[in-house]
């Protein structure tokens, strides 16, 4: 195992700590950002928001710091709480609900950061050398918002954004920190990388643990309302293959349904509306499940310090494929790495990782 270079910068890329370490633990999940931790000597302009590097030539972690635990046993020692850099986002921002399926998802997630955490109107709040890049293009996009005002602005939290943009279209976020040059580069998009294969099957992996098809409930049907008459209803069937449609044939059984009540309005029709909540409830059928491998980190199969979130992945066990996203993964003295949206931790769960 190489060992590891812990650097940390301030917002101004000035160097103010470097310390070295054997190993380290890491863990990284974009559906739920966690804190790590590093155990260094302290240094009293360390502070929370610095910027930390936590790298050898196979991994390179980039976050920002968000506690500072002074060791009361061990003097001159503290533990230095990170999360990666994207937690930044995890902030209120007003999102005009009106504007979904405008444009690509890509430039609409690169305005939302400009205008909040670029060019805002708080200079202080501007991140420092912050750029953005779009690298792809989807249309049709929408998280189905809706406003609780009436007003075409709604508060949403913006990590809950990205995180749904990935689960949705497989749209990431992705860090390219260049701290000699004093800049962040952020790139917004779908990576063009081919779907990778891993045959989980195979001595190598060590550990495998597959839950497919589970959400937070087992609905196969839904049946939908027009509020005003309660009489109107469009009933739409789960298939097998994870699509779905109005057609009775072929369908997911026991039944187990679920209701909705949509009011045509602002020039959609019932149908318009009934097919919205279709989508939202099976849409992207394909990716809630969790699915865990855990390998030696050397492992020259799975390769995986190559692997990025987002990744699309085929997973093949006991004969069966099943085609998931890299999510998030953990680091210690073997890797494991987690696809999928679904979450069974129940901490996770009540953060409402599971959109």
């Amino acid at each position: 195992m190489q060992p590891y270079n812990i650097e940390i910068f301030g917002r101004d890329y000035v160097l103010k700590q470097h310390y070295n370490t054997e190993s380290i633990e890491y863990k990284m999940d974009y559906l739920s950002i966690e804190e790590n931790s590093v155990y260094l000597p302290f240094q009293s302009d360390i502070k929370k928001g610095d910027y930390i590097r936590v790298c050898n030539n196979i991994d390179d972690y980039f976050g920002v710091i968000t506690s500072i635990v002074i060791d009361e046993k061990n003097e001159g020692y503290c533990t230095v709480g990170f999360k990666p850099f994207i937690a930044i986002f995890d902030a209120n921002i007003p999102f005009d609900i009106s504007a979904q399926g405008s444009g690509t998802l890509e430039d609409a997630i690169a305005d939302y950061i400009t205008s909040n955490w670029i060019s805002g109107s708080d200079s202080s709040q501007n991140i420092a050398g912050l750029s953005v890049e779009t690298i792809s293009e989807t249309s049709n996009w929408t998280f189905y918002i809706s406003s609780s005002s009436g007003l075409s602005i709604e508060l949403v939290n913006f990590e809950s954004i990205i995180q749904e943009a990935l689960t949705k279209y497989r749209v990431g976020l992705y860090i390219e920190p260049s701290i000699g040059t004093q800049k962040i580069n952020l790139k917004i998009g779908i990576k063009t990388a081919a779907a990778y294969t891993i045959e989980a099957d195979l001595p190598n992996v060590i550990e495998r643990s597959i839950i497919f098809n589970k959400t937070k409930s087992d609905t196969n049907k839904l049946i939908v309302y027009n509020k005003d008459n309660l009489t109107q209803t469009a009933i739409y069937y789960l298939h097998p293959n994870g699509t779905y449609n109005t057609t009775d044939n072929n369908r997911i059984v026991p039944v187990i349904y679920e209701t909705a009540e949509v009011s045509p309005s602002g020039g959609k029709t019932f149908a318009d509306l009934a097919q919205e909540e279709a989508n939202k409830l099976f849409g992207n059928n394909f990716e809630k499940n969790l699915i865990e491998l855990r390998v030696l980190n050397e492992d020259v199969l799975v390769k995986a310090s190559s692997l990025e979130i987002g990744r699309l992945v085929n997973i093949i066990c006991n004969g069966i494929t099943y085609q998931s996203l890299l999510t998030g993964y953990e680091i210690e003295h073997t890797t494991k790495l987690i696809f999928g949206t679904v979450r069974i931790d129940l901490t996770k769960i009540l953060k409402g990782v599971l959109k």
